[in-house]
């Protein structure tokens, strides 16, 4: 019995011990998360989705992505990726 009773006692200490309250302790902020605009380079648009830019290329080129909808050309002849567009690409499914 005095077995139980020692481990009750060292589940009390140890609830009490671990026990802090908020305003002992304030908890941190959420963390920033940029953002990216609407439309992105293809190398940004690889990190943030998980494709590869291969494989944006070639939907790219095989017309999968139709430019004007998934996609677009920015004046200086970048290919800009419309994540709008490809997230209603996505959702329709085709």
């Amino acid at each position: 019995m005095k077995s139980n009773e020692a481990a009750e006692r060292l589940v009390r200490a140890l609830v009490e011990y671990f026990r802090v309250s908020e305003e002992t302790v304030p908890l941190p902020p959420p963390p920033a998360v940029p953002v990216p605009n609407r439309y992105v380079t293809v190398a940004v648009y690889a990190a943030i989705s998980g494709l590869s830019q291969n494989a944006i290329r070639c939907k790219i080129k095989a017309g999968t992505w139709l430019e004007g909808r998934e996609y677009i050309r920015a004046p200086d002849g970048h290919v800009m990726i419309d994540r709008e567009g490809v997230q209603r690409w996505m959702t329709r499914g085709s």
